[in-house]
């Protein structure tokens, strides 16, 4: 098996208005640990990880209005 043929064509994308409550409900609807998140105000593409948003929580921030 190479490794194409265990990934996905389809990238789960995030604007700077989701929160990470939101993004976490698509991360695992989707089943994917990362997503790719898309600002127009920014130079280029950013990365969001399961990392992130447990590093989120353990420092107190809301899930529900801290903002990837």
């Amino acid at each position: 098996m190479r490794v194409r043929e265990g990934m996905s064509t389809v990238v789960l994308t995030l604007g700077p208005g989701h929160t990470l409550r939101a993004a976490a409900r698509l991360m695992s609807q989707r089943r994917v640990g990362a997503a790719v998140v898309l600002d127009p105000d920014s130079p280029g593409p950013g990365i969001l990880t399961e990392r992130d948003i447990l590093d989120s929580i353990g420092a107190g921030q809301d899930p529900d209005t801290e903002r990837v």
